[in-house]
């Protein structure tokens, strides 16, 4: 056994000598530079992973055994020189290794040798944490291994392994960590963008935007935002269409924005908020309304409450303005009492007075009973939760019926007192002021318990109940809901502004001031405002424009909006229009001979009143008549006498201008003759109404109506010599029916279908000519542009009759 090692007195002499020694120079031989560098690195591993048991010679005990196989070569004794110099020549190769390896320790060493290194107080003298090992040092043993089983050779591919081992130690370990380390970096960064990406981004929106700005706003391509639209159910969208601020939000918030929509809040004026506890403020006059159907007696209960006659002003009998006044009662209380018109033109009037009113008062006729526009005036007191008080008016005339009026009243939802509800019901006489006290008592106790409060001081809110262009200025009718107005405040209404130039009560006496529940009317405004407009007080005049402007701002942005969305509806119809004008070029001629629809005529109209509610009212009137074939269109309506500028519009569009009580200047009368323009002029709704709709009809196509006058059958065929070789046929006939005439229009008919219509040339009996042939006779019938007759073909004879047409 060459390899198995022997005690050394057992070792034969010569080349089995020089095996053995060879054999202990082979255990010496991992002095070498490379070998020492090697194990050094092992023994650093054994060290770090607290593998003192390890088999192989490490630290002060691979010195120790290098001298003594030092010592052990000095013993051996020399066999001859042959030898010595064989074996010096490698003592002094292994001792250059020896110092080399001395060196390589010392350095390795030295902290470990500077402590006197021992394994055991290695182990108790460990103060840090160990270092901790790199995936690659974890499976170093494991690579060593599997390396050295598939290598060739046991020395070779171990040496191969260690030196792989140094490279991992070297470089890849500190490219591995840098790896980690990038990893870890990226998991941080995709973790940061994740919360950021839940968390919502905050967007500042206008009222209105059109889409291009809002996907500048959302930082998103204009193509791209487009098809997330459509996507979204937003048909027909294009970068001009005007969205409004509460639709942009909705769609911001798609794209993971927190919108807020600015609503104008610093530059507009609001409302001040309603206070917590209103039991602690003043009290105020409660505000009354009169409504009811047309005619019932309305006014006539107001003129009786106030002692004074209004109706004898109001032209035919029927309330047209918004009347406002306070009434003292007996009892000393004050009542603010309004009165809307009951026609039904003045419906948005009506409503307006529910919305600023604490009691309405429901006037039925006991002749007429519950009315269309009663129950109207029921819906809005319903929807405005105002409490309502029953007047059962006109109960002085003979056909009076209360019991059915209180029956009617139950049967459309009001829970009258008589039936267990709660709602008061009072019979009264306008005329004979019977039951008036009983009214009177019942509103006073309803007031009283509502107990209706509001501040006198702080800024002043209210409602434009009326407003007109009078001789000495525009005025508005004004109903103060809160705070005080006085002479010199600065008030805003819809998109104009005023100072208050003075105010004025119902019997037209300048008052100094207006507090909670009183009307006045107002002058000094810039533009006439609109009724209905809520009045706020300003602080002064430059917060009044900058709300001024900001609001008609909104109104410009809003009518733009309006203007384009028209715009790309009449483009979509002329595209659609042209499609189907291509289609029906393709398709076969039954269908190009298809007559087309016949196309909207529209009428305009020019409206001039002499209050805004009225104006309202009458635009209102005019556009709600027409039908499918004739339509109407305000082109311009305001309040204020005709003006030459009203003329000249209505002659270019060729409109028709409606004058409403209000008198006609002599020379805008001639200005119109000669324009050829058109003008209305009434008092009275109705008649405005009925001649708009006579204006209307006139546009309308004439009902054409075929009366059959006379019936013919043709019995024989002759050939008639005209002019010289001309031939024409002459079809014989027999009138069955009526009477044929030479000047009725005529259809020839075979076996059920028509063949021809057209005119008669000649009406012939015998060789006589003839106008016309009655019932039983034979005549020869020659049409014009016809001769295909057959026996059997029946003529028919007919009149055009045009019927003029009404809406």
């Amino acid at each position: 056994m060459a390899n198995k090692k022997t005690p050394e007195s057992q070792k034969p002499a010569g080349w089995g000598g020089f095996s053995n020694r060879k054999s202990e120079i082979k255990v010496d031989d991992s002095r070498s530079p490379n070998t020492s560098r090697r194990r050094n690195n092992v023994e650093n591993k054994q060290r770090e992973a607290g593998d003192f048991n390890s088999t192989r010679l490490t630290g002060e005990a691979a010195f120790d055994a290098m001298k003594m196989g030092r010592k052990d070569n000095k013993k051996r004794p020399k066999s001859s020189p042959v030898e010595q110099d064989f074996w010096g020549e490698l003592e002094q190769r292994v001792g250059s290794y020896q110092n080399k390896i001395k060196e390589t320790l010392k350095e390795t060493l030295k902290p470990v040798l500077a402590d006197e290194w021992t394994p055991s107080k290695a182990t108790e003298g460990q103060d840090r944490e160990p270092r901790r090992k790199s995936r690659f040092e974890e499976d170093a043993p494991a690579r060593r291994r599997g390396k050295k089983a598939k290598g060739r050779g046991g020395s070779g591919g171990r040496r191969q392994d260690d030196d792989n081992d140094d490279d991992w130690d070297d470089g890849a370990q500190e490219r591995w960590e840098q790896r980690q380390e990038e990893k870890q970096r990226r998991k941080e960064e995709q973790k940061l963008m994740a919360q950021e990406a839940q968390e919502a981004i905050p967007v500042f929106l206008p009222e209105f935007i059109n889409v291009s700005g809002l996907a500048q706003t959302l930082q998103q391509l204009p193509a791209n935002f487009l098809n997330d639209l459509s996507e979204m159910g937003f048909e027909d969208m294009t970068v001009d269409t005007i969205l409004t601020g509460e639709t942009a939000a909705l769609i911001s918030m798609e794209y993971g924005f927190e919108p807020t929509v600015d609503d104008g809040a610093t530059r507009d004026l609001r409302p001040r908020p309603t206070p917590s506890d209103p039991s602690t403020l003043p009290s105020r006059p409660p505000i009354v309304t009169i409504m009811g159907h047309v005619d019932h007696g309305k006014t006539t209960l107001l003129d009786w409450l106030r002692k004074s006659s209004v109706v004898a002003q109001e032209h035919g009998g029927i309330t047209q303005h918004i009347g406002a006044f306070i009434v003292n009662m007996p009892s000393g209380k004050s009542i603010t009492f309004l009165d809307t018109p009951g026609h039904a033109a003045f419906l948005t009037m009506r409503q307006r007075g529910a919305n600023v009113t604490d009691i309405v008062v429901l006037v039925v006729a006991a002749d007429d009973s519950v009315k269309p526009q009663t129950v109207e005036a029921l819906k809005h007191a319903r929807a405005a939760k105002v409490p309502i008080i029953v007047a059962i008016n006109k109960i002085d005339k003979e056909d009076a019926r209360v019991e059915q009026v209180k029956a009617d009243l139950s049967r459309h939802g009001v829970e009258i007192e008589d039936f267990g509800g709660d709602v008061q019901v009072v019979p009264v006489s306008g005329k004979t002021g019977q039951g008036m006290e009983d009214l009177e008592e019942n509103i006073v106790t309803l007031s009283e318990i509502l107990d209706v409060r509001a501040e006198n001081d702080g800024m002043a809110e209210g409602w434009v109940l009326e407003s007109s262009i009078k001789p000495y200025g525009r005025a508005a009718t004004v109903l103060v809901k809160r705070g005080t107005l006085r002479q010199g405040d600065m008030i805003v209404a819809g998109r104009t502004w005023a100072r208050i130039r003075w105010l004025r009560n119902e019997a037209g006496v300048e008052v100094s001031e207006a507090p909670p529940g009183t009307p006045v009317e107002i002058l000094g405004w810039r533009e006439l405002p609109d009724a209905g407009e809520q009045v706020l007080q300003a602080p002064d005049e430059d917060r009044a424009k900058v709300a001024v402007d900001y609001r008609q701002e909104m109104a410009d942005r809003q009518q733009s909006s309006i203007y384009i969305a028209e715009q790309q509806r009449r483009q979509r119809e002329k595209e659609a229009a042209e499609a189907a004008a291509e289609l029906a070029a393709s398709e076969d001629s039954e269908l190009d001979s298809k007559p087309a629809q016949p196309g909207i005529t529209t009428q305009n109209f020019i409206v001039k009143a002499d209050v805004a509610g009225s104006v309202e009212a009458v635009c209102g009137s005019i556009v709600g008549l027409g039908n499918h074939e004739v339509q109407s269109t305000v082109l311009q309506s305001g309040a204020g006498l005709i003006t030459e500028t009203d003329v000249e519009r209505a002659g270019i569009s060729k409109a028709v201008i409606v004058n409403f009580n209000l008198p006609i200047q002599p020379h805008i009368q001639q200005l119109a003759e000669a324009a050829g323009v058109k003008i209305l002029d009434h008092r009275v709704i109705y008649h405005v109404v009925d001649e708009v709709k006579d204006c209307l009809s006139n546009l309308l196509p004439p009902n054409i109506i075929h009366r059959v006058q006379g019936e013919a059958d043709i019995l024989q065929i002759f050939s008639i010599n005209i002019k010289k070789r001309i031939q024409k046929n002459i079809a014989g006939c027999r009138v069955r029916n009526g009477a044929i005439k030479k000047t009725s229009g005529v259809k020839v008919f075979r076996k059920g279908k028509l063949i021809y219509e057209g005119t008669i040339d000649t009406l012939k009996h015998v060789k006589k000519d003839v106008m016309e042939m009655g019932k039983g006779t034979e005549c020869g019938i020659g049409l014009d542009g016809f001769e295909d007759f057959q026996i059997d073909d029946q003529i028919q004879t007919y009149e055009v009759i045009k019927e003029k047409r009404k809406l």
